[in-house]
């Protein structure tokens, strides 16, 4: 279910001016659902603060190839293209007791100097990538966003924006309950890599 936490469903648009209630909070990770979301599969908002800089932790998450030896359940991430800021990929996800899932997905990142604020926005784009294939449900849409701010101690103020829909049948009650346990897991899993990757060796 975790992998399928970095696939989200329709515009994030205006998430910040929604209403929101903590629905958990693990290892300093806390995470809440928007309360105003007429979707049956609730939004939900990440925040934590990391002791590591911005540009690490994007370092990290833009670094796609290596997601498979950490993300748990990622059976396979190609890279279809890659343009500098902009990349198309492909992945296979195992998600235990339901059917397999596949997606194709554009990520973005940017950078603004102003702010030293780092994002990275992803979207489903099926038409995109392979051909559907047996043994597989296709995610058709979805959206996600990560937000790393710089802090005055010199880490991060990470924000990370989503809604999962995993496709097939199954009732959103099971995908919100999924997201809320997993999202914390998530960004732990991200935030420890790019440590690792950081520490001297």
């Amino acid at each position: 279910m975790i992998v399928l936490l970095l696939l989200a469903p329709i515009a994030l648009a205006g998430a910040e001016d929604g209403r929101w209630e903590r629905v958990a909070e693990r290892d300093g990770i806390v995470v809440e659902r928007r309360t105003d979301d007429p979707s049956p599969v609730r939004q939900l908002r990440a925040k934590t603060h990391s002791a590591l800089p911005p540009a690490a932790i994007m370092a990290t998450l833009w670094k796609h190839e290596d997601y498979v030896h950490f993300v748990p359940y990622l059976r396979r991430l190609d890279i279809l293209r890659d343009e500098g800021d902009v990349k198309l990929v492909y992945e296979q996800i195992h998600v235990p007791l339901l059917k397999d899932r596949d997606a194709t997905i554009r990520f973005s990142r940017s950078f603004t100097a102003a702010t030293g604020v780092y994002e990275m926005s992803s979207r489903a784009v099926p038409e995109e990538g392979p051909p559907e294939r047996d043994g597989y449900v296709r995610v058709r849409t979805s959206q996600a966003h990560w937000s790393l701010a710089p802090t005055d101690d010199g880490g991060t103020a990470v924000t990370y924006t989503l809604r999962t829909d995993m496709g097939g049948l199954v009732p959103a009650w099971i995908v919100n309950a999924a997201q809320k346990d997993a999202v914390a897991r998530l960004i732990r899993a991200m935030l420890d890599r790019a440590r690792d990757t950081a520490r001297p060796h």
